[in-house]
């Protein structure tokens, strides 16, 4: 039947060919079939490998095995595959761009008509037997088929048309075509790992067998290049197969490429090889290899190229290098700070040293040149620039200080020199003071190895009383001593496992301690954090050195390696005078860790090994203390290197000039050649395994090992890459070794007159630095740093030598045509024409110890030059601590020789005082005082102290505990003025230590000012009776006027976005001119513009914007420009540059608010943008328009005092409108905006509005329209005081400007007696009195020449004018511990006494009649002496505030005062509660004023808590 059909196909095909169509056209009517062509899925292709012609050529098909897709593919019956064979195959390369993905066009043709016919035939037929059973009866039909069988129909009539999925692609024309095939890509099995591959210690089921991922062998092919084509429906992909006998392994340096092409599985050289080497763009050079198989090109190497080839095989490979350079011969700019640590608010002093490398070895000093420093902190702010001189031979140095909210994190030091940016880094890390202190008390000073060290942890509170039941984690880590090649250094830091990580301390606040004993000489750093129930933990850490004073030998042997059984000779020296003494050596083989011992004697002793392998040999004394060890290979039959690796060891370490450097190279397996070469900037040399070179001698050992001599000469320094390559049955691989050449250095002796210094005593180093045993003369850079801050932050700065002369690094790069992968991914095809691509082709809190002086840096000297002998010397005062202090010192000479040594010495003192209690206090308060005494030894002592106020000191016998012991004082009458203590001991005092106590009145004062003239010798004061902090300063003249109402604006105690911007503009304004005066003033003025700064960067909230005192809120349009203006004028002082854009922000949130912002502040607002060159013209005319219909302005009850403030107190008032058309018309003046009529005629008016109301910020306004001569400027300036708003202030002195520019006319004469000068922040001097009671006169030593205006403030209680209707209610409540961590319930304290270890929630309610709304208030809360407000709530939760549910507390927000804190109120309506936790330190009993409210442009305005809560307080 089969064969029946066939033949009427045939027919029917005739039938086609030969009939009219229109006879077709008159058959009945086809039915659909309801047959799509196979479409097919995307796929991918590629070739991962090169093949021999020994190999089973093959390519790799990933296919979709897992989802949908898979179902339109599998019914095409596999990837029809096709093999063409390229004739010309460079040439087929060249054309490429993508040498990974080649471009072969197909020839997409559909599926053709064998479907359609074989549906139609089938059609066809079933209607002509239709016809014929219908010319026969069926029992004729029967007859016959009965007759013949072969005509019976059977299941023809109702079987469906068989459809075969066939190729869509015709072959490429052109190709020959080796082979085609359809591969079972369903049936086949999937690629999957070997069944042995299990990776320890993780899943080994990573690679997951997909099905259609699969390998398809094409069999073993003659040499030469091969396109593969695979068909699956619509969807086709090419890949191009690499076969040849050789391979290529290419070294490309930074200008020319060294080929070398060896057979691939023999690894002999192939000689007269055809090698282009291109970058996909063109041909870049080419060339032929030698009889060695090797090739040289010069040419400048780009990033990625290619080298493809052609042997005399005809075999095809290609590799593909990346080429980039390692080390860049240019100016090196070597900076570094004096420390790698600092907190905010230190100074950071830096140095730069620098040499210009012409090569690896060639340099010359860095040219003199201005260098350009810019400080960024860790969030990407320019805190400041700095300008430096670099000098060729001494560098820069330079020192800045780092704002006191500093931001924690990583910063880094760009600077600019000559076009080119360099970097340095430094760290910062907030030290905050714990609330209670850490020690640890180990049970002897020493521990050696194997032994526990053991101790106790104290935790005491600053009033002395121990932390009972407190919570402590530990948390060790041990840096162990290295003796390896003799270089003592401690390793990385690794946890150390502790029997037990949790304590708690028992009543007395301590707890004991046992750590595991070091089985080597190690570091321990032991982290202790502890707990009482805070918000937060105190962390401090403790060092701890097992046995510091180990001896380090060095042991060393003639070579690094020798032959099995060849004797080899040890020799031991100690580096330092020690006592002790090695007795025994040691060897440990690493291959199977065989060991065996000997004794020593006499600095030597003898080996033999006598198996080949790798050996550690270690030097111990009697107690098996490691003192020294080194390495040594031996080589001998049977030792191979680990596969896919080759061993190359060195004999020594380090050559000089002139010697021989002899290496013992081992393969994994038996080898008959290999590519030897020398490398840095490129090839320098080559040669092979089997036949050497003129510049190397080899020995071969056995058939794995060998051993090779390389003189080395003075052009190989600092070092040299020795590179030995070998290729072997498919693989290749390389090692390189350095052949480091030893650069003599500068060698620094540091010498101290002693190794221990008490603090305050005198430290005289001497230094001498020599080259090659000569002195010479060098530039030294010397610091002396705390210990303590390495033990934080390890040194981030490189070693000097280290940076200049490092080991350069290999600019070669290695590759091989091995694994050259050519891939593509499977696309439909179209018979149009395919569209052009729309691309190019183009491709912490504080360690607590024995301190007294925050200082962590005792001496920086960035500049010292030693003498003709080589000699230098300079001094310092140890600083007020007992630590480690760590000298170093790094050198250059004129020749850029470097050098670097450091030095320990300590500060001790084994009795020591510390004062941890409060110095200010309230008048009339009754603090039980206290101090910590510090006994350093090990026994305890007596000892008497002597304490009080300046004649009047009381004696006291104390027996002091080993450790840190705390003393209560007897109770005495507080005074203002200087207080000391004094310990002696056998009648020598050991320590002295002094304070100042300040006391302040027993209530709410306020800062007031009155304008004096000294005309005489002796001037009358009149101050009231509770006067405080009196000051006396010069006013005569404008200058001196706007100096001190910038020092009274710096003073300033709160800090909102306001507040900040007020301090930054006038200050801005002023630097310029104040800059050119003192340094130590310049500095500080350039830190506190600095703080500013950073605070209104951390007060931004979204968007940019700002609110009154920041956070995540809707910002306001006024605050933000204000806070821009005020930034734009800082940044210009600070010469730090920013974008055009950034200052277009201040007009986003004008747009977006402009209607709901009073005109004053809208006019205020266009006038900033004017100063800032902002385009405002259409602003102001809606602005102009606006003033024009509006009215005049809200009426008041009362007039406007001098203290109210009106731009943010009042701005739709009379006067603030009348400002407004001021401000508004003036601006229209300058920029030439037409004025409406109406506003034009309320001009006038308004001005003279602002002439009546007679406030400082109004006549500084009307005095900016016109010039303004010396007397007025003095006279306006005299009027701003410091209860005036701060805005207006600040805007005062920036109308009033000009007044700097005027010279002083007078200063003060010398202070007399009980008067004490002073300077302010701006460098202006004033008196401060420091003498008992109040005084009523100012004498002077003469009568002045003519009468001096001065200014003469002071602080004192003063009656609100207005009361607001503020109910303020107080409460305190202590914490008691619930069942989880931070979570606790609360209990009325009532009348019970506070304690100094537990924990409060300080809760203040604040409630206003609803129909009130105040803005813009401050809620101040006064606390005793000592007491703390937490920085955070974060995670605590408490119970019983209201209802029964546990209580987030919300997120602390508050103000630190001197004996309050603030809490700002942007907008008080209803009822508010404000929560912070509370901690009271300093026992006694102490009297507190209520807690009050007060507006801040208004602040004679104020409400008082009615019943103060707190008015009594007693802590015990």
């Amino acid at each position: 039947m089969s064969n029946l059909r066939r033949f009427s196909r045939s027919l029917a095909v005739a039938a086609l060919v030969l009939l009219p169509f229109a006879a077709v056209q008159a058959e009945d009517t086809v039915e659909p079939s309801g047959y799509t062509p196979m479409a097919g899925e995307s796929f991918f292709l590629l070739a991962d490998s090169s093949f021999a012609t020994d190999e089973e050529a093959r390519v790799r098909l990933e296919a979709p095995g897992r989802d949908y897709r898979r179902y339109r593919m599998e019914p095409y019956g596999g990837v029809d595959v096709r093999l063409y064979r390229i004739e010309q195959p460079l040439e087929f390369l060249k054309r490429q761009k993508n040498l990974h993905r080649v471009l072969a066009e197909g020839q997409f043709k559909g599926e053709g008509l064998s479907n359609t016919l074989a549906y139609l035939w089938d059609n066809w037929y079933r209607k002509s037997r239709r016809v014929m059973q219908r010319a026969f009866s069926y029992e004729s039909r029967q007859q016959v088929t009965e007759a013949v069988p072969e005509l019976k129909m059977g299941n023809a009539m109702t079987a469906p048309t068989p459809y075969d999925a066939q190729p869509q692609y015709a072959p490429i024309p052109g190709l020959p075509l080796v082979s085609q095939f359809r591969y079972p890509l369903w049936d086949a099995k999937p690629i999957e790992p070997p069944q042995d591959v299990k990776l320890a210690g993780s899943s080994s089921e990573f690679i997951n067998v997909v099905p259609g991922n699969v390998y398809i062998p094409l069999g073993k092919l003659k040499p030469g290049l091969y396109l593969v084509e695979a068909l699956v429906g619509k969807y086709r992909a090419t890949t191009v197969v690499f076969v040849s006998n050789s391979v290529a392994v290419s070294k490309v340096a930074g200008d020319e490429l060294l080929v070398w092409t060896a057979r691939k599985h023999e690894g002999t050289p192939v000689p007269d090889t055809k090698v282009l080497w291109t970058d996909g763009l063109g041909v870049m050079s080419s060339g032929n290899t030698d009889a060695d198989g090797l090739l040289r090109l010069k040419h400048a190497s780009p990033e990625r190229s290619y080298v493809i080839g052609e042997d005399r095989e005809g075999g095809v490979f290609v590799s593909e290098n990346f080429y980039y350079d390692s080390e860049i011969y240019d100016t090196k700019i070597y900076a570094f700070t004096d420390r790698p640590l600092y907190r905010p608010g230190d100074w950071v002093s830096l140095k730069m040293v620098g040499r210009e490398f012409k090569d690896a070895r060639q340099s010359q000093a860095a040219a003199s040149a201005p260098v350009r420093l810019s400080v960024i902190d860790a969030s990407g702010t320019v805190l400041q620039s700095l300008d430096l001189r670099f000098d060729a031979k001494s560098g820069a140095n330079g020192r800045f200080q780092l704002p006191e909210n500093a931001v924690a994190g990583g910063y880094e030091l760009r600077f600019d020199y000559r076009g080119q940016t360099y970097s340095s880094a430094f760290r910062v890390a907030e030290y905050i003071k714990p609330h209670f202190e850490v020690a640890l008390d180990l049970a002897k000073p020493d521990f050696k190895t194997a032994e526990p060290v053991k101790g106790e942890i104290v935790l005491l509170y600053p009033d002395g009383k121990p932390v009972a039941n407190a919570r402590l984690q530990l948390s060790l880590r041990a840096q162990q001593l290295s003796m390896v090649d003799n270089e003592l250094q401690y390793l990385g830091q690794f946890p150390v496992e502790l029997s037990s990580t949790e304590l708690t301390t028992d009543g007395k606040g301590r707890a004991a301690i046992e750590l595991p004993p070091a089985e080597k000489p190690s570091r321990y750093m032991l982290t202790i954090f502890a707990s009482d129930g805070a918000a937060y933990r105190v962390k401090t850490s403790k060092e701890i050195l097992i046995e510091r004073g180990a001896a380090r030998y060095r042991l060393s042997a003639p070579q690094r390696f020798s032959a099995a059984g060849e004797k080899v000779e040890f020799s031991y020296a100690s580096e330092q005078p020690t006592p002790l003494k090695p007795s025994s050596y040691q060897w440990i083989r690493l291959e199977d860790r065989a060991t065996d011992s000997g004794p020593v004697a006499d600095g030597r002793f003898a080996l033999t090994f006598e198996r080949p392998g790798t050996y550690s040999v270690e030097l111990r004394d009697d107690k098996g203390q490691l003192l020294g060890a080194t390495g040594h290979s031996v080589s001998g039959e049977g030792v191979k290197s680990v596969p896919g690796t080759v061993e190359v060891v060195f004999d020594k370490p380090e050559y000089r000039t002139g010697e021989e450097a002899s290496a013992l190279i081992t393969f994994p397996e038996p080898v008959e050649d290999a590519l030897l070469s020398l490398e840095r900037d490129k090839v320098e040399a080559t040669a092979l395994l089997s036949k050497g070179a003129d510049w190397l001698r080899l020995e071969k050992l056995n058939p794995t090992q060998y051993r090779v001599w390389i003189p080395v000469r003075e052009e190989f320094s600092p070092n040299l890459t020795f590179s030995v390559l070998y290729t072997k049955g498919g693989d290749y691989s390389f090692q390189n070794a350095g052949i480091k050449v030893g650069m003599p250095q500068v060698e620094i002796d540091i010498a101290t007159d002693k190794e221990r210094y008490e603090p305050g005593e005198t430290v005289t180093v001497t230094l001498a630095t020599r080259f090659a045993g000569k002195p010479v003369s060098s530039h030294l850079t010397v610091s002396v740093v705390d210990e303590m801050v390495y033990a934080l932050q390890a040194e981030i700065a490189p070693g000097i030598d280290q940076f200049f002369y490092h080991p350069r690094r290999n600019n070669v790069r290695t590759s091989a045509s091995l694994a050259f992968i050519s891939y593509d991914v499977a696309l439909p095809g179209s018979t149009s024409a395919p569209g052009r691509a729309n691309r190019s082709e183009r491709g912490v809190k504080v360690l607590e110890r024995p301190r007294r002086e925050d200082v962590d840096t005792a001496a920086w000297q960035p500049e010292l030059v030693t003498d003709a002998q080589g000699k230098a010397s300079f001094s310092f005062r140890m600083p007020d601590s007992l630590t480690r202090w760590r000298i170093t010192a790094r050198a250059i000479d004129d020749n850029g020789q470097v050098g670097q040594k450091k030095q320990f010495l300590r500060s001790e003192k084994p009795l020591y005082l510390k004062w941890s209690g409060p110095t200010r206090f309230r008048q009339g308060d009754q603090p039980d005082l206290g101090l910590f005494v510090f006994n350093q030894g090990e026994q305890p002592v007596k000892a008497e102290l002597l304490s009080g106020p300046p004649g009047s000191q009381r004696s006291q016998t104390l027996e002091l505990a080993k450790g840190v012991n705390y003393i209560p004082l007897a109770q005495q009458p507080l005074s203002d003025g200087d207080w000391s203590a004094e310990l002696r001991q056998d009648g020598q005092v050991r320590d002295r230590l002094a304070v100042r106590f300040n006391l302040l009145a027993d209530g709410w004062q306020v800062e007031q000012m009155q304008n004096l003239s000294l005309a005489a010798a002796s001037n009358p004061l009149q101050l009231p009776a509770d006067a405080r902090d009196v000051r006396l300063r010069l006013a005569d003249g404008p200058a001196a006027a706007y100096l001190g109402n910038l020092d009274d604006l710096l003073e300033y105690p709160y800090g909102g976005v306001e507040q900040t911007a007020s301090q930054l503009l006038p200050l801005s304004i002023a630097y310029p001119a104040l800059a050119g005066g003192e340094p130590r003033i310049r500095d500080r003025l350039r830190l506190i513009m600095q703080n500013s700064r950073l605070r209104l960067v951390q007060m931004a909230g979204p968007d940019a914007w700002f609110a009154w005192w920041g956070g995540d809120v809707d910002g306001d349009a006024f605050l933000t420009a204000y806070a821009y203006y005020a930034d734009w004028y800082a940044s210009r002082a600070l010469e730090i540059q920013l974008p055009a854009e950034h200052w277009q922000r201040i007009l986003e949130p004008y747009a977006k608010q402009a209607t709901q912002t009073p005109l004053l502040q809208r006019a205020l607002i266009l006038a900033f943008a004017r100063d800032m060159q902002l385009p405002v013209n259409t602003l102001l005319g809606g602005l102009l328009n606006d003033l024009a219909n509006a009215g005049e302005g809200q009426a008041r009850a009362e007039p406007l005092e001098a203290d109210d403030g009106l731009v943010l107190g009042d701005p739709d008032s009379a006067v603030g409108l009348a400002a407004a058309r001021v401000l508004a018309v003036d601006l229209a003046r300058q920029l030439r905006v037409a004025v409406p009529a109406p506003l034009a005629a309320q001009a006038e008016t308004a001005t003279q509005r602002l002439r009546e109301a007679g406030l400082p910020f109004t006549d500084a306004l009307l005095a900016s329209r016109s010039a303004v001569d010396g007397q007025q400027a003095s006279a306006l300036l005299q009027r701003l005081a410091p209860a005036q708003s701060t805005l207006e202030r600040a805007l005062a002195l920036t109308w009033l400007q000009g007044a700097l520019a005027q010279a002083p006319q007078g200063k003060l004469p010398q202070p007399p007696k009980d008067w004490q000068a002073q300077r302010g922040a701006s460098g202006e001097t004033y008196w401060q009195w420091r003498g008992r009671g109040i005084p009523s006169w100012v004498d002077l030593d003469e009568a002045p020449a003519r009468p001096l205006p001065v200014a003469l403030s002071y602080r004192s209680a003063q009656a609100p004018s207005g009361q607001l209707p503020v109910q303020i209610s107080r409460r305190l409540l202590r914490l008691v511990p619930g069942e989880g961590a931070f979570e606790f319930k609360v209990e009325e304290v009532g009348d019970k006494p506070l304690s100094s270890d537990e924990l409060y929630l300080d809760e203040v309610t604040l409630n206003v009649p609803e129909d009130t709304a105040l803005r813009y208030g401050m809620l101040e809360l006064p606390l005793p002496p000592g007491a703390d407000v937490e920085r955070t709530t974060w995670g605590i939760k408490i119970s019983g505030l209201a209802g029964d549910e546990a209580t987030t507390l919300e997120r602390a927000r508050n103000e630190p005062g001197e004996l309050f804190y603030g809490v700002p109120v942007d907008s008080l309506s209803g009822e508010q509660r404000f929560r912070h936790l509370v901690r009271f330190s300093q026992k006694g009993s102490f009297n507190l004023p209520p807690a009050r409210y007060l507006r801040l442009y208004a602040p004679e305005q104020q409400a008082l808590e009615a019943k103060p809560a707190l008015a009594k307080v007693k802590v015990e």
